[in-house]
């Protein structure tokens, strides 16, 4: 009996781990790549190397008469002039893909450019955040949990209705 009551509890420590990281790893970082080209925001890669081949990168826009973004590979930051750029003001973030040329230059397709604001992350987390929150209180209002079994069960009333009815009844 202890042993299984044990598995049941790693089993659920290892479920909350998982979804924890599925929940990071869905709302970090870029958009996933449609193919495997190099990125210019990786430390191991050189610009230098990748001129005529296909790349994507994203940075941050500080000028836009060219559009220049702004690359943060982790131990430096270059500067990265965008040719066929998307509309995108200063401070947006910008996410593309194209063609270095040999000038430094990224020909990008801006059709499958995207342009992001930077409050856009922010209101992605605190609205996963907030619909996170919601669903824990419908499982808490309609599911107890049982210590010694380790395990969910449904309430005979929820959580709600009977707290309404303790403070009508008095």
């Amino acid at each position: 009996m202890a042993t299984a009551v044990g598995y049941r509890i790693f089993a659920l420590g290892g479920c909350v781990v998982l979804l924890v990281g599925l929940f990071v790893l869905a709302g970090a970082g870029y958009p996933a790549p449609a193919s495997a080209n190099p990125d210019l925001a990786n430390s191991d890669v050189d610009p230098r190397d990748l001129t005529g081949e296909h790349v994507q990168t994203g940075g941050i826009v500080t000028e836009t008469e060219p559009v220049i973004i702004e690359i943060d590979d982790g131990t430096s930051t270059q500067q990265l002039p965008i040719e066929n750029a998307p509309d995108a003001a200063v401070g947006q973030e910008v996410i593309v893909d194209g063609t270095l040329t040999a000038d430094g230059t990224l020909r990008a397709n801006r059709d499958r450019a995207v342009v992001r604001e930077p409050w856009e992350t922010t209101y992605m987390y605190a609205i996963s955040i907030l619909g996170a929150l919601f669903v824990a209180l419908r499982i808490a209002d309609g599911w107890r949990f049982d210590l010694k079994t380790v395990s969910f069960s449904p309430r005979d009333t929820p959580l709600h209705r009977s707290l309404l009815e303790d403070t009508t009844d008095g």
